[in-house]
């Protein structure tokens, strides 16, 4: 493999300000810095391993106490608030930024409007806009410029912008200011050292089929640098710590590129590297450095210098510091007794000791010395040190061997079989973790079933999974832009939740036939019914449904409480449209039910009028049984309508006649004597009668007449014949009685 490597190490902005925190921490047992005192938290962690510590609150901070200015600079008022408290206050920003602060700072009490072009959250540009003593506007693109609020501009740049972008935007204003007849003064502020750095990534990204840039996320030149260097290579990684290359596919690179930013230790690059080499196992392993040459401050022209440094020179020089707990190595018994086995390791191109102890040696047997000899050749993995002063790495073959035959479940696993696994690293977009000598990456979208808002929630936590098969990636002809790592598998437990759904809702559908009483729980109301929760889903019972009563009901609440649990019964079941109709009032007696009970037949009591109607009365005996006491049943006399003798809410008392089909009949006149007619009501009713029989027969009378102007001969009546019955609502009159009145009428 060749490696392409740009300048690396810290600039000399980042390199003085954490120069000038070591150098004050000699004298004192804790000091502190404003911020992060760089953007990158490995850095940031080892200064807090020795008492330089960050402070975001100078609430905190005493007399006499000492602070340290990071090097992307501070705000004039932060500065003299220090000053005033009496804190002791060293001053690490970088250069660059503060040649910035002074420009802003003399121009703006000129009477100039300062444009600072850069990001609007980053410390620098904050610290920048704290130095203008006037108004000021921050600019990402050209379309924010606003030349039209001042007469003069003096336009400055954050140190870590894209070179390219700045002058594109310089070039916009300037002609904007010549039309607008402004006055528009530039100062040229891109860092020197971010400058050369773009142009090392444009180039090394174009020669190269894999670009890693090594920095922290959090800092703005690394991520400039990835956004140059995907221009060119879209095979581009942002690289925070070692860890981060098991996401990275390396297998059937020929060409790396490796590219550095300006606050990223020079550690991360020989670990890199050294990763690199581990990986490949390949010992035609060249480097080329790539730099670029400053020559004129207006313009920058490249030249290239590569520089071919052999396998072993390149490890020689590249070499970690120390070896790293958990990586695997080839060992060499050097000897072996009761206590253990002393190897020796050459594998990174220096003798180093190692030793593996007597518990460390065999996995399901007792150790044996005799069973290693000389020059025998182990796999072993380091694990972490006994005692901190223990010269010798620490090293383990039955941890090795774990390994092994966590390689053998993978055959499963790779099978379609469950596993779980605890993953220990959070990379962007998912979870890492090891089984065997295999990376497991999880992807944040198949954790669970719906959306991962931290991803830290399921750190080491125990995952079900299964794998996914693996994805190729196409190009343009339809064949695969590059193999699949073997070692890395990605899977997901939300495949594993979702089989587990799908079961448990076929049992559920299984478990809701037509006619089935469930449990289920109130869960909201409707003005149309409420829904009730039945475990997998939400089911509905309409208002028609939940009572036997004749009443409408207007709300569920009026029967169900909410959150409370009923039973229920399946009436209807809809499993492709994910729809269940429940019924409440099947799973309650019926009204003719519990009257049959309460309110048999002979049955004398009390009710409501609750409803008239033109043939009776409705009567609730109680909410929710009713019954019908008919016209003719109300009192002795003739009634037109029941209205003429009751009104909704009077107070009856009724006999139960007859209960059937769900119908109960109701009685009042049966609880009247006959002799308690009022004579008065007799007489009425008797006249009543008689007048509607004399009507009849003159409508019967009416009908002879118009018959005899008929042509059809006319029917007859013999004496003999029986006459017939006329049966009225009310009475009995014979047709005989009808023809009798006739004959009386026409001989009159």
């Amino acid at each position: 493999m060749l490696i392409y490597k740009g300048r690396t190490g810290f600039c000399k902005g980042v390199q003085r300000a954490i120069d000038k925190a070591l150098e004050s921490k000699k004298d004192r047992k804790t000091i502190y810095t404003l911020g992060n005192i760089i953007h990158n938290q490995r850095v940031v962690r080892g200064l807090e391993g020795i008492g330089i510590l960050p402070i975001y609150d100078l609430k905190g901070l005493n007399h006499k106490d000492l602070i340290v200015i990071c090097s992307h600079g501070t705000t004039k008022k932060i500065i003299d608030s220090l000053n005033e408290k009496g804190v002791v206050v060293v001053d690490g920003t970088c250069p660059f930024v503060k040649n910035i602060h002074n420009k802003v700072y003399e121009y703006s009490q000129n009477g100039y409007e300062i444009v600072i072009i850069g990001d609007p959250e980053h410390t620098e540009v904050k610290g920048i806009a704290g130095w203008c003593m006037g108004d000021y506007q921050i600019i990402q693109s050209e379309n924010q410029i606003d030349l039209c609020r001042a007469d003069k501009y003096l336009v400055v740049c954050q140190t870590t912008f894209p070179v390219k972008k700045y002058f594109i935007i310089k070039k916009i204003i300037k002609k904007l200011g010549d039309k607008l007849g402004k006055i528009v003064v530039f100062f040229d502020s891109i860092c020197y050292t971010t400058e050369v750095r773009q142009k090392e990534a444009s180039i090394i990204a174009d020669k190269s089929d894999l670009v890693l840039i090594l920095g922290d996320i959090s800092s703005s030149n690394t991520n400039k640098l990835v956004q140059v260097a995907k221009e060119k290579c879209a095979n581009t990684h942002l690289i925070s710590k070692v860890s981060d290359l098991d996401s990275v596919l390396i297998k059937n690179i020929s060409k790396l590129g490796i590219v550095s930013g300006a606050s990223t230790p020079e550690e991360l690059v020989t670990e890199v590297i050294n990763r690199m080499s581990e990986a490949i196992n390949n010992d035609n392993l060249t480097i080329e450095e790539v730099k670029t040459v400053e020559v004129t401050n207006e313009e920058t022209k490249k030249k290239t210098k590569e520089k071919e440094i052999s396998m072993s020179e390149g490890l020689k020089k590249y070499a970690p510091k120390s070896y790293r707990t958990g990586m695997r190595l080839k060992a060499k018994v050097v000897s072996a007794d009761y206590n253990g086995i002393l190897v020796a390791l050459e594998s990174l191109g220096k003798n180093d000791t190692g030793f593996i102890d007597r518990d460390e040696v065999e996995l399901d047997k007792e150790y044996n010395p005799e069973n290693y000899k000389t020059d025998d050749i182990l796999d072993v993995v380091i694990i972490p040190k006994k005692d901190k002063n223990q010269k010798f790495i620490n090293l383990s073959k039955k941890a090795y061997d774990e390994l092994k035959i966590d390689d053998e479940k993978v055959k499963g696993i790779l099978a379609g079989d469950e596993f779980t696994l605890e993953c220990n690293q959070e990379v962007k977009g998912g979870l890492l973790g090891k089984i065997g000598t295999y990376t497991v990456f999880v992807p944040a979208s198949q954790i669970r079933l719906g959306y991962v808002k931290n991803l830290s929630d399921y750190l080491n936590k125990p995952l079900r999974l299964k794998a996914l098969p693996p994805k190729e990636e196409l190009d343009e002809d339809g064949k695969p832009k590059r193999s699949r790592n073997p070692k890395r598998i990605v899977a997901s437990q939300r495949i594993v939740l979702e089989e587990e759904r799908a079961q448990k809702e076929e049992e559920f559908w299984n478990s809701v036939p037509e006619g089935a009483i469930v449990k289920g729980k109130v869960k909201r109301f409707a003005s149309f019914g409420a829904f009730v929760s039945l475990k997998h889903m939400d089911a509905l019972v309409h208002n028609s449904e939940l009572s036997w009563s004749r009443k409408k009901i207007n709300s569920p609440d009026e029967v169900l409480e909410l959150n409370k649990t009923y039973e229920f019964q399946v009436l209807s079941v809809d499993r492709e449209n994910r729809k269940i109709s429940l019924g409440y009032k099947q799973l309650q007696p019926k009204p003719e039910e519990i009257a049959l009970t309460k309110y048999p037949v002979g049955t004398v009591t009390k009710g409501k009028v609750v409803r008239l109607i033109n043939f009776g009365a409705f009567v609730e005996l109680e909410p929710g049984i009713d019954g019908l006491v008919h016209i003719s049943q109300i009192n002795h006399g003739w009634l037109k309508t029941a209205k003429e003798a009751l009104k909704e809410g009077d107070e009856v008392e009724v006999k139960v006649m007859a209960i059937e089909e769900g119908r109960i009949t109701l009685s009042m006149k049966e609880l009247i004597p006959e002799e308690e007619i009022p004579e008065m009501a007799q007489i009425e009713r008797m006249e009543l009668e008689e007048g509607e029989k004399t009507d009849r027969i003159a409508q019967f009378k009416k009908r002879l007449d118009a018959q005899d102007n008929t042509s059809k001969p006319k029917r007859k009546i013999k004496e003999e014949e029986s006459p017939r019955e006329y049966i009225s609502s009310s009475s009995v009159v014979s047709l005989a009685e009808f023809f009798k009145n006739a004959q009386e009428e026409n001989k009159e």
